[in-house]
């Protein structure tokens, strides 16, 4: 059985696309894992211009198609601006191969599941590893595989949706392989088709960073976040949950081991901060002994931003923290179902600049083009943003809103029409610009 899984958007730091990789290759050891870049996060051009466009015209995606069509098992991870290459790499795959099982999971598969198993046979709904699991092993073997939970099945025409399993504890995370890293991977290169992965290659898409999470989940539901369907699909995605300290600091070190040139390790998890202070003491205990390297918290939430917590991870080597501010009004916030007061905020902002001669200055998002605020709402988020002590950096952020979920439902509620938006959540776009429209409102 051979199987080929890929991931589509910006770059090669999907966390998830590699936990998956690295759990379909210890199911079968002839799993290809490929790439494929639609741009670079880190190049300047991209950011002032091409953020969610993909950089593969049509020959690209027939020849990425031909490399891939020659398997059982197709497997796709995409966020939604890239999903209309997905589609059509899906396309040429039908056409070369009619007979390849096309399997689509990632953050656009969970959050617009209708919209992927229009093209794909299979759409994971939740986390993939053990569900992919009881697929693959039902598929292999001849058995009904459309009643796997976790996944939606395009059986003839009909659409079968199956429940989730239950969420991974923390003793199955320890069990987990660790992420695929310059494991084999291949990688599209225009021009040339895939190639094998090389340091280069994470240096141009990841600079000398490594990227990665410990723990999952989020206490919040905030209407904007693509956090609210997991926890539309099971409410305990709400407690957070997280392997073992050395489980992490192994993946770290096993890292660093393959590129000794990685000078920053990245968290990406949704709220970090929230963790509990006996966990982060040993975290930090062995992190500092065992790795040694500066590392960044770009999960942070203003509720949980303690100065004892800062403390206990400065200690141990965190140099900055990127926090989500999203809007100085109230009222918005209110609208986001986001439980966050902008006393709470400032607040976050002041404990974070204590700290400001150890860290990088700390990195906020903040959120535009919300169909529902007015001018006093901007004028409320620019006082606060004038407030928050320096040094800082924004990251701005163009709401978008996908159809059928609570923030459209919300939306509509005030009579206000949504259709034909772009189908995103939060779309990172051109800062610069941004805030110069931003500023233009005024």
């Amino acid at each position: 059985m051979k199987m080929r899984i890929v991931s589509v958007e910006d770059g090669i730091d999907n966390v998830g696309f590699r936990k998956m990789s690295a759990y379909a290759r210890r199911l079968n050891s002839d799993t290809d894992v490929y790439y494929v870049p639609t741009g670079n996060v880190r190049g300047l051009y991209r950011t002032i211009t091409m953020h969610g466009t993909s950089r593969q015209d049509d020959r690209d995606v027939r020849r990425i198609a031909e490399e891939l069509a020659d398997s059982d098992i197709v497997g796709f991870s995409s966020m939604t601006p890239y999903s209309d290459t997905v589609r059509k790499i899906i396309g040429d795959i039908r056409e070369i191969n009619p007979k390849a099982f096309i399997v689509w999971g990632g953050i656009h598969a969970i959050i617009h599941p209708e919209d992927a198993i229009l093209h794909a046979d299979a759409v994971c709904t939740g986390e993939g590893e053990f569900a992919f699991e009881q697929f693959y092993r039902a598929f292999c073997n001849g058995h009904d595989y459309s009643i796997t939970p976790s996944f939606w099945f395009n059986v003839q025409g009909n659409v079968v949706k199956n429940i989730n399993l239950p969420l991974q504890t923390a003793a199955e995370m320890d069990g987990l392989p660790y992420l695929i890293y310059q494991d084999g991977e291949r990688i599209y290169r225009k021009g040339e088709g895939f190639v094998p992965i090389a340091v280069s290659d994470f240096v141009e898409f990841s600079g000398l960073a490594y990227n990665t999470v410990w723990s999952i989940g989020c206490p919040l539901k905030c209407t904007y976040c693509g956090n609210t369907k997991f926890i539309e699909y099971d409410k305990g995605y709400r407690r957070i949950r997280h392997s073992a300290v050395d489980y992490i600091v192994n993946e770290v070190k096993r890292a660093v081991a393959k590129h000794p040139h990685l000078s920053t390790i990245v968290f990406h998890d949704d709220s970090f901060m929230a963790l509990p202070r006996k966990q982060l003491h040993e975290f930090a205990i062995k992190f500092k002994a065992e790795i040694g390297l500066p590392f960044a918290v770009f999960g942070v939430i203003p509720n949980y931003v303690e100065a004892d917590k800062m403390e206990i991870l400065l200690e141990a080597g965190l140099n900055r923290v990127r926090m989500g501010i999203q809007s100085g009004s109230e009222r918005i916030l209110e609208f986001y179902k986001r439980p966050t007061p902008v006393l709470r905020i400032k607040e976050s902002t002041e404990i974070l600049n204590r700290y400001r001669k150890f860290m990088i200055p700390p990195a906020y998002d903040i959120i535009v083009d919300c169909p529902v605020e007015s001018r006093d709402d901007t004028l409320a988020t620019l006082d606060l943003i004038y407030e928050m002590p320096r040094p800082f950096t924004l990251n701005i952020h163009s709401l978008r809103v996908i159809p059928n979920t609570d923030l459209a439902l919300d939306i509509k509620a005030l009579g206000i029409d949504i259709e034909g938006i772009q189908s995103t959540y939060l779309a990172h776009i051109p800062s610069l610009g941004n805030a110069l429209i931003y500023l233009l409102v005024l």
